[in-house]
């Protein structure tokens, strides 16, 4: 009699064999034999990257019995290690005095398990779940990041659903690599259980040599073939001890970065770099960089010193830090202007004002025969400049232009308006009915259309009753619809005219522009979303320049440019409404409000533009 056989049944004999009913399956079928659900395969590149491969494998133990940290009321305990040909397991064992209620809500005060490398990186068991880089301690204990193929950390395992004991627990943590040569460390942590930082030594080269000793449970196991679409589906009741403190999470990562950069921000250097846009209006920045050594007559970019941006961002308390170690206070950039022109440009009275206390040049040209001072002239500063050695009045019809070009802007100001992809075009002294006939339009076809019965919106000039699919984009010719038509509004001045818009480029397209400015002059603009805003002038039925508006000015562009104050660079600039007042007046008209014809507000004519008109 064979050692079991009085504990089982005959072999090759079911207990359904013996009984009086058939046996069925779970679907009423008979039941089948030994079926096959899934075969073994062999292991992958990426078997072992997340959990032990312990299909494949029998590890190697490798013991180490000591007290890994203590507390007053629990001891965590090292037992030893599980070593697989490319990896290991940490296993310790967790004891208590004192049985806790409600740890399967995990906190970042709970146990912390890490290691630290001989080659200087730490994982942990905080480590963030499939992070692709580790953290490597860098000189002043500074972190670093290394990138990585492969999960990272100490990956905790399920510790088998229900517990044995109450007052043991074991918890084990999967490391997806074989420690790197040379001495490792063990360091555990448990704020919730006074369980101070303890470190105990781990003899990484003994764990690498267990690794050849692991046992391959099925070398040369075949690849299984395809057996039909059958799947298997398991699972296991359980998971990592609820005492292990969790990682962080995105957002709690984000503000740890936030606080290390904010604290690294201020840590003294000797350069430029990584300031910021806005940094220069940082006076404790600007003193750290100082403190470290880095030079206030560095060419941080463009030519521009550290003196020349924190003129240009209104920094005056960096201003006043930087002057003392400053060679040259009218040092130029690469465009010839000095810290004061920015400051002017900027319109920051008190950096204006401390540069001029510190001696800054006030009225040599830098641009043709503007100053900053002459700028200064023209703008509500003036009486900061006005009364100093060599100021020159500026004529009373320069002055008279650039209140001008202020009102035109201010009837163009909108802080609301999108003007992203919009074509403006204004026509001098023509009325709506004579522009839409121009257009290739019976004015009768196109009456006007007031703001509350409105049927079209200017985002994509369909009218909502033309039968229009707006799916359907293009016409049979292969012309986007929203290109046919535009609005044609009449605005008062003196002299008055008409602005047809659109969303899109046709305004400022020369051959529209021809057809409309025969015996008059017409300017379109054009603000592209890929970049900068163009402008063409018609005179006469006929294209007489094109040109990129809004840029800041060079000695030899008009002094149209000057006017309508393309030189300034505040953050009270009105968004747009300068290239807007620039094109108006280009085509000789003068409003007192503009803004009408370009939100909607106002009556006007939806025109549809003949094939000829749309390119």
């Amino acid at each position: 009699m064979g050692f079991f056989d009085d504990l089982v049944y005959p072999a090759g004999e079911r207990l359904d064999d013996v009984s009086d009913e058939p046996s069925e399956g779970p679907s009423g079928a008979p039941a089948e034999g030994r079926g096959e659900a899934i075969r073994l395969g062999p292991p992958g590149e990426d078997a072992a990257r997340e959990r032990p491969p312990l299909d494949w494998f029998a590890p190697a133990s490798v013991p180490q019995p000591a007290v890994a940290g203590a507390g007053p009321t629990v001891k965590v305990l090292l037992t030893g290690w599980s070593v697989w040909p490319g990896s290991v397991t940490l296993h310790l064992a967790v004891h208590r005095t004192v049985h806790r209620q409600h740890e399967g809500r995990p906190d970042q005060s709970g146990l912390r398990v890490g290691l630290l490398l001989g080659d200087g990186r730490r994982v942990t068991s905080l480590d963030t779940d499939g992070a692709n880089s580790t953290r490597v301690l860098g000189p002043a204990a500074r972190l670093a990041a290394v990138q990585s193929g492969k999960p990272t950390g100490l990956i905790p395992l399920d510790s088998g659903g229900m517990r044995d004991s109450l007052f043991r627990t074991d918890v084990d943590l999967y490391l997806p690599e074989l420690p790197p040569p040379g001495e490792a460390r063990l360091v555990v942590e448990w704020p919730d259980e006074d369980v101070p930082e303890t470190s105990t030594p781990v003899d990484a080269d003994a764990l690498r040599a267990a690794s050849t000793r692991a046992v391959e449970v099925w070398p040369g196991l075949p690849t299984p073939r395809a057996t039909g679409d059958r799947f298997l589906v398991f699972g296991r009741w359980g998971g990592p001890p609820g005492f292990l403190a969790r990682p962080m999470s995105a957002h709690e990562l984000g503000v740890l970065r936030d606080r290390e950069e904010a604290r690294q921000r201020y840590v003294p250097r000797a350069d430029w770099e990584g300031i910021g846009y806005e940094g220069w209006c940082d006076a404790a920045l600007i003193r750290a960089r100082l403190d470290g050594g880095a030079s206030a007559d560095a060419d941080v970019w463009s030519g521009r010193t550290p003196l020349h941006l924190a003129a240009e961002r209104g920094g005056a308390e960096s201003l006043r830090l930087l002057l003392p170690h400053v060679t040259d206070i009218d040092a130029p950039d690469r465009e010839g202007h000095t810290a004061l022109w920015h400051a002017t440009c900027a319109g920051d009275e008190e950096c204006v004002r401390t540069l001029i206390g510190a001696g800054a040049d006030v009225w040599t040209p830098q641009t043709g025969p503007w100053s900053p001072g002459r700028l200064l002239l023209t703008t509500p500063l003036a009486p900061v400049v006005a009364e100093l050695p060599g100021a020159v009045a500026l004529p009373d019809e320069e002055l008279a232009a650039f209140r001008a070009a202020d009102a035109l802007v201010a009837a163009f100001t909108d802080a609301n308006r999108w003007t992203e992809g919009l074509g403006v075009a204004f026509v001098r002294g023509l009325g709506g009915a004579e522009v839409v006939r121009r257009l290739g339009a019976d004015p009768a076809l196109c009456p006007e259309i007031l703001p509350k019965d409105a049927s079209f919106e200017e985002d994509d000039g369909f009218a909502e009753d033309d039968g229009t699919d707006a799916d359907d984009w293009e016409d049979e010719d292969g012309c986007d619809r929203a290109l046919r038509f535009v609005s044609v509004t009449e605005v008062p001045g003196d002299p008055g005219g008409c602005v047809i818009t659109q969303d899109g480029y046709l305004p400022s397209d020369e051959t529209l522009l021809g057809a409309i400015s025969a015996g008059t002059t017409a300017f379109g603009l054009y603000f592209n979303p890929k970049g900068g805003t163009h402008g063409t002038l018609a005179r006469d039925g006929r294209c007489v320049e094109h040109e990129e508006v809004g840029l800041s000015p060079e000695a030899t562009d008009p002094s149209a440019y000057w006017r309508f104050r393309f030189w300034q660079t505040g953050p009270g600039v009105p968004y747009d409404a300068r290239e807007l007042a620039y094109a108006c007046a280009a085509a000789g008209l003068r409003v007192s409000d503009g803004c009408a014809a370009l939100d909607g507000t106002a009556p006007r004519r939806r025109v549809e533009l003949p094939v000829e008109l749309v390119r």
